[in-house]
């Protein structure tokens, strides 16, 4: 038996970016550790699973369950069945929920699948012109502003010294203020990314140096899912 982690797409209405044999392979399980079971069972739905949905078994890892609900779910299954790791978009376990479980699957010689599919942040960084060969992704900074201060200083000092890109996110509601407080804490020369609404038809992504972004309207990247990228 085998826990697959199958990536769904980063815009819910479309399935294309999900390849065929992933497809396959997800139309085959019907046993679910899922981010949001509402989300999963719509995608689902989009990809022709033969299932019923009444037929298949969730279980959310969202942040009201319990760890112990979902091992207990992992132990009367994983033995017998598949079992597919679903998130609310792109890969489980990169910037979503799913390594706890992997970690678990490895330490009972439970074979683990990851599936293709898109990720935000690889696609962010693949249009950023930045450095791919040395990145490090660091998840959400710190919300306040002395530890946000030191951290982006944190980070611009490792893109000077090492020509390492820098990739981290934000709540969208944040993206203006993060983009201000670039163009306030990083050199002018350090060049920033800003990737908007990866894959969607009102898709931006914009490399320019922290001097240019000063010149640039932030607010226009409000409430838009943003990946944020510093290197040279």
């Amino acid at each position: 038996m085998s826990i697959y982690l199958i990536p769904c797409p980063i815009v819910e209405e479309s399935v294309a970016s999900i390849p065929e044999d992933t497809r396959l392979i997800l139309h085959n399980i019907s046993y679910f550790i899922v981010e949001r079971i509402r989300t999963a069972r719509r995608y689902l739905r989009k990809i022709n699973h033969p299932t019923s949905i009444d037929d298949m078994h969730f279980i959310e890892m969202g942040k009201h369950t319990e760890w112990l609900e979902v091992l207990d779910f992992l132990k009367q299954h994983a033995s017998n069945q598949d079992i597919g790791i679903i998130s609310e978009a792109g890969c489980p376990g990169i910037a979503d929920p799913g390594s706890q479980v992997v970690a678990w699957a490895h330490n009972h010689n439970i074979t683990v699948s990851p599936l293709v599919g898109p990720s935000s942040i690889l696609l962010a960084l693949m249009a950023s012109g930045m450095n791919g060969q040395r990145f490090r992704f660091h998840g959400y900074l710190p919300v306040k502003p002395p530890q946000l201060k030191a951290k982006l200083r944190e980070l611009e000092s490792d893109v000077k010294k090492h020509s390492e890109s820098q990739v981290f996110i934000e709540a969208p509601y944040r993206n203006g203020s993060m983009i201000k407080a670039c163009t306030q804490h990083i050199q002018a020369d350090i060049k920033l990314c800003v990737a908007v609404d990866i894959q969607e038809t009102t898709q931006e992504i914009n490399t320019h140096p922290v001097k240019s972004w000063k010149k640039i309207d932030a607010d226009k990247y409000h409430k838009r899912p943003a990946v944020f990228i510093l290197g040279r």
